[in-house]
Protein backbone atom coordinates (compact mmCIF):
# COMPACT_ATOMS: atom_id res chain seq x y z
CA UNK A 1 0.00 0.00 0.00
CA UNK A 2 1.54 3.59 -0.73
CA UNK A 3 2.15 6.02 1.95
CA UNK A 4 -0.51 8.28 2.21
CA UNK A 5 0.29 11.99 1.26
CA UNK A 6 0.64 14.66 3.94
CA UNK A 7 -2.76 16.48 4.61
CA UNK A 8 -2.78 19.76 2.18
CA UNK A 9 -5.20 22.57 3.16
CA UNK A 10 -7.31 23.56 -0.32
CA UNK A 11 -8.66 26.27 -1.89
CA UNK A 12 -11.74 25.12 -3.28
CA UNK A 13 -13.99 26.70 -5.89
CA UNK A 14 -16.73 26.83 -3.24
CA UNK A 15 -17.38 29.53 -0.50
CA UNK A 16 -17.06 28.03 3.36
CA UNK A 17 -19.80 29.22 5.53
CA UNK A 18 -18.63 31.53 8.28
CA UNK A 19 -21.21 30.73 10.26
CA UNK A 20 -21.22 32.20 14.39
CA UNK A 21 -17.53 31.38 13.99
CA UNK A 22 -16.97 33.80 11.44
CA UNK A 23 -19.63 36.39 12.92
CA UNK A 24 -17.65 36.26 16.49
CA UNK A 25 -14.38 36.94 15.08
CA UNK A 26 -16.03 39.96 13.18
CA UNK A 27 -18.06 41.07 16.41
CA UNK A 28 -14.62 40.80 18.34
CA UNK A 29 -12.16 42.81 15.25
CA UNK A 30 -14.89 45.46 15.35
CA UNK A 31 -15.69 46.02 18.80
CA UNK A 32 -12.17 46.99 19.63
CA UNK A 33 -12.75 50.01 17.96
CA UNK A 34 -15.60 50.85 19.37
CA UNK A 35 -19.50 50.30 18.60
CA UNK A 36 -20.79 48.27 15.66
CA UNK A 37 -23.48 47.14 13.25
CA UNK A 38 -25.70 44.21 12.14
CA UNK A 39 -24.79 45.68 9.00
CA UNK A 40 -20.65 45.73 9.82
CA UNK A 41 -20.79 42.38 10.49
CA UNK A 42 -23.11 41.15 7.47
CA UNK A 43 -20.89 43.40 5.51
CA UNK A 44 -17.61 41.27 6.11
CA UNK A 45 -19.39 37.88 5.73
CA UNK A 46 -21.00 35.37 2.93
CA UNK A 47 -24.94 34.50 4.80
CA UNK A 48 -28.17 36.75 5.05
CA UNK A 49 -28.39 39.90 6.98
CA UNK A 50 -31.51 38.02 8.86
CA UNK A 51 -28.71 34.95 10.38
CA UNK A 52 -26.33 37.61 11.60
CA UNK A 53 -29.22 39.75 13.16
CA UNK A 54 -30.10 36.50 14.72
CA UNK A 55 -27.10 35.32 16.25
CA UNK A 56 -26.41 39.37 17.44
CA UNK A 57 -29.97 38.97 19.04
CA UNK A 58 -28.84 36.16 21.25
CA UNK A 59 -25.47 37.49 22.37
CA UNK A 60 -27.83 40.83 23.55
CA UNK A 61 -30.29 37.93 25.06
CA UNK A 62 -27.11 36.38 27.05
CA UNK A 63 -25.54 40.00 28.22
CA UNK A 64 -22.35 39.36 26.00
CA UNK A 65 -23.52 42.09 23.75
CA UNK A 66 -25.24 45.66 24.90
CA UNK A 67 -27.50 47.86 22.85
CA UNK A 68 -25.13 51.46 22.71
CA UNK A 69 -27.48 53.86 20.75
CA UNK A 70 -28.34 54.33 17.08
CA UNK A 71 -26.45 55.82 14.09
CA UNK A 72 -27.55 58.34 12.59
CA UNK A 73 -25.63 58.30 9.53
CA UNK A 74 -27.31 54.92 8.12
CA UNK A 75 -30.71 55.74 6.65
CA UNK A 76 -33.01 53.85 8.46
CA UNK A 77 -31.31 54.41 11.36
CA UNK A 78 -29.04 51.85 12.57
CA UNK A 79 -28.70 49.88 16.28
CA UNK A 80 -25.37 50.21 17.81
CA UNK A 81 -23.97 47.40 20.09
CA UNK A 82 -20.77 46.86 22.01
CA UNK A 83 -19.45 43.52 24.14
CA UNK A 84 -20.01 43.54 27.51
CA UNK A 85 -18.35 40.16 27.60
CA UNK A 86 -15.26 39.01 25.31
CA UNK A 87 -15.03 34.81 25.75
CA UNK A 88 -12.14 33.54 23.19
CA UNK A 89 -14.40 30.86 21.63
CA UNK A 90 -17.59 31.58 19.65
CA UNK A 91 -20.56 31.37 22.11
CA UNK A 92 -23.06 28.84 21.12
CA UNK A 93 -26.22 30.00 22.44
CA UNK A 94 -30.33 29.38 21.77
CA UNK A 95 -32.50 31.87 20.76
CA UNK A 96 -33.36 32.80 24.60
CA UNK A 97 -29.65 33.54 25.16
CA UNK A 98 -28.80 30.17 27.08
CA UNK A 99 -25.80 28.11 26.58
CA UNK A 100 -26.10 25.37 23.95
CA UNK A 101 -24.14 21.87 25.27
CA UNK A 102 -21.10 21.04 22.85
CA UNK A 103 -21.81 18.82 19.65
CA UNK A 104 -20.74 15.10 19.28
CA UNK A 105 -18.17 15.87 17.00
CA UNK A 106 -17.03 18.81 19.46
CA UNK A 107 -16.55 16.58 22.48
CA UNK A 108 -15.07 13.53 20.44
CA UNK A 109 -12.38 16.29 18.93
CA UNK A 110 -11.66 16.73 22.89
CA UNK A 111 -10.91 13.34 23.45
CA UNK A 112 -9.06 12.54 20.41
CA UNK A 113 -6.41 15.00 21.79
CA UNK A 114 -6.58 14.05 25.39
CA UNK A 115 -5.90 10.23 24.42
CA UNK A 116 -2.91 8.37 23.59
CA UNK A 117 -5.06 6.15 21.26
CA UNK A 118 -8.46 5.11 20.95
CA UNK A 119 -10.50 3.02 19.12
CA UNK A 120 -14.54 4.00 18.23
CA UNK A 121 -15.78 2.42 21.30
CA UNK A 122 -13.48 3.67 23.42
CA UNK A 123 -13.49 7.61 21.85
CA UNK A 124 -17.86 6.94 22.36
CA UNK A 125 -17.49 6.60 26.42
CA UNK A 126 -14.85 9.31 26.63
CA UNK A 127 -16.61 11.89 24.52
CA UNK A 128 -19.96 11.22 25.99
CA UNK A 129 -20.77 13.66 28.82
CA UNK A 130 -24.42 13.72 31.00
CA UNK A 131 -25.35 16.43 28.60
CA UNK A 132 -24.18 14.83 25.12
CA UNK A 133 -24.21 11.36 24.40
CA UNK A 134 -21.70 9.78 21.69
CA UNK A 135 -22.24 6.24 19.92
CA UNK A 136 -19.93 4.04 18.85
CA UNK A 137 -21.20 4.40 14.87
CA UNK A 138 -20.81 8.38 15.49
CA UNK A 139 -17.86 7.37 16.89
CA UNK A 140 -16.79 5.20 13.70
CA UNK A 141 -18.19 7.94 11.33
CA UNK A 142 -15.81 11.10 12.36
CA UNK A 143 -12.87 9.26 12.51
CA UNK A 144 -12.94 7.50 8.86
CA UNK A 145 -13.46 11.39 7.73
CA UNK A 146 -11.00 12.32 9.66
CA UNK A 147 -8.35 9.53 8.65
CA UNK A 148 -9.24 10.46 5.05
CA UNK A 149 -8.48 14.16 5.72
CA UNK A 150 -4.91 13.16 7.20
CA UNK A 151 -5.75 14.01 10.83
CA UNK A 152 -5.66 10.23 12.54
CA UNK A 153 -2.60 7.34 11.87
CA UNK A 154 -3.63 3.84 12.40
CA UNK A 155 -1.70 2.29 14.91
CA UNK A 156 -3.30 -1.34 14.62
CA UNK A 157 -6.09 -2.46 11.65
CA UNK A 158 -8.92 -4.33 13.16
CA UNK A 159 -8.07 -7.54 11.43
CA UNK A 160 -5.47 -7.75 14.29
CA UNK A 161 -7.17 -6.38 17.50
CA UNK A 162 -10.23 -8.26 16.99
CA UNK A 163 -12.36 -6.03 14.10
CA UNK A 164 -11.52 -2.46 16.69
CA UNK A 165 -8.90 -0.53 14.66
CA UNK A 166 -6.69 1.17 17.21
CA UNK A 167 -6.14 5.11 16.25
CA UNK A 168 -4.05 8.30 17.65
CA UNK A 169 -4.39 11.94 16.45
CA UNK A 170 -1.06 12.64 14.94
CA UNK A 171 0.59 15.73 16.98
CA UNK A 172 1.16 17.87 14.24
CA UNK A 173 -2.76 17.83 13.03
CA UNK A 174 -3.48 19.05 16.51
CA UNK A 175 -4.57 22.13 15.19
CA UNK A 176 -6.44 23.88 17.83
CA UNK A 177 -9.30 23.52 20.45
CA UNK A 178 -12.29 23.81 17.51
CA UNK A 179 -13.46 20.84 16.25
CA UNK A 180 -12.81 19.55 12.68
CA UNK A 181 -16.55 19.78 10.79
CA UNK A 182 -17.51 17.24 8.33
CA UNK A 183 -19.33 19.41 5.88
CA UNK A 184 -22.23 18.22 3.48
CA UNK A 185 -19.48 17.75 0.83
CA UNK A 186 -17.86 14.96 3.03
CA UNK A 187 -14.95 17.66 3.15
CA UNK A 188 -13.41 18.45 6.60
CA UNK A 189 -13.74 22.30 7.72
CA UNK A 190 -10.96 22.89 9.73
CA UNK A 191 -12.03 26.09 11.90
CA UNK A 192 -8.78 26.48 13.74
CA UNK A 193 -6.94 26.67 9.98
CA UNK A 194 -9.91 28.04 8.26
CA UNK A 195 -9.51 25.96 5.22
CA UNK A 196 -10.64 22.93 3.94
CA UNK A 197 -8.79 20.12 4.61
CA UNK A 198 -8.01 16.38 2.94
CA UNK A 199 -10.76 15.90 0.12
CA UNK A 200 -14.20 13.60 0.23
CA UNK A 201 -14.31 9.96 1.48
CA UNK A 202 -14.57 7.47 -0.89
CA UNK A 203 -16.23 4.79 -0.88
CA UNK A 204 -13.41 2.25 -0.05
CA UNK A 205 -12.53 4.38 2.79
CA UNK A 206 -15.83 4.54 4.25
CA UNK A 207 -16.02 1.01 4.09
CA UNK A 208 -12.23 -0.09 5.58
Amino acid sequence: MGRRPAPEAHALAIRVPRGQDGFWQVIRELDKKGPWTVGQVDGRSNVEIATVRDFVRRLVKAGIAVVAGQTSILKPPATLYRLAKRPTETPRLRRDGSAVQPTGQQQMWVAMRRLQQFDAAELALAATTDETRVDPTAARFYIVRLHAAGYLAMVAPGKTTGGRAIWRLKPAMDTGPKAPQVMRTQFIFDPNRGAVMGGPVTAQEARS
